[in-house]
């Protein structure tokens, strides 16, 4: 979809577990929209899976022309709950956010740029209680830590820990 001349960011708040429907409409309304994704690792049917969720959970960023006050129309839109605004007022998000957000997403997913790790790769404890373990990385949990498969006394335990206190097994 090609965007207007000049647009503007707005975020939108989304009705509960609403926001890939409010996207959606909006989008057929002709808005732009843009809601980042991260990557999460989730149990389903007794195994580990990856899956997406949206990055600013219940938030998204929607593009539109300001000076034709496009806000009854995103207000009322199904799934929306509201525009962030200051004073009644919708208040933009500044477009250098926008793109810094999006200059670090792959295909509308969010990309940490510290983890090297894949899923499944030999990684060693480097710092806490299991220094010394070798286990699998199993995925990035929130606030920048990580879950790990280790073998505890026998039995594989998934743990979480922080992401800099592992090493890949073939570095130390």
């Amino acid at each position: 979809m090609e965007g207007p001349r000049h647009q503007d960011w707005f975020a939108a708040k989304a009705k509960p577990n609403a926001t890939r429907i409010a996207a959606r409409n909006l989008e057929a309304q002709g808005f732009h929209i843009f809601m980042p994704m991260e990557r999460y690792t989730q149990r389903r049917g007794g195994r580990f899976v990856e899956a997406l969720r949206p990055y600013f959970a219940g938030y998204f960023f929607v593009g539109a022309d300001a000076s034709s006050s496009p806000w009854r129309a995103i207000r009322s839109t199904h799934g929306v709950a509201q525009l962030v605004s200051f004073g009644g007022t919708p208040q933009q998000v500044d477009a250098r956010l926008i793109q810094e957000i999006q200059s670090n997403c792959v295909e509308g997913v969010v990309t940490s740029p510290h983890v090297a790790y894949k899923v499944g790769e030999a990684v060693r404890v480097a710092q806490g209680a299991f220094v010394g373990f070798i286990g699998r990385f199993e995925g990035l949990a929130p606030n920048e830590r990580a879950w790990l498969l280790l073998d505890i006394m026998g039995q594989a335990t998934r743990v979480k820990m922080p992401l800099d206190g592992v090493r890949r097994a073939s570095s130390l």
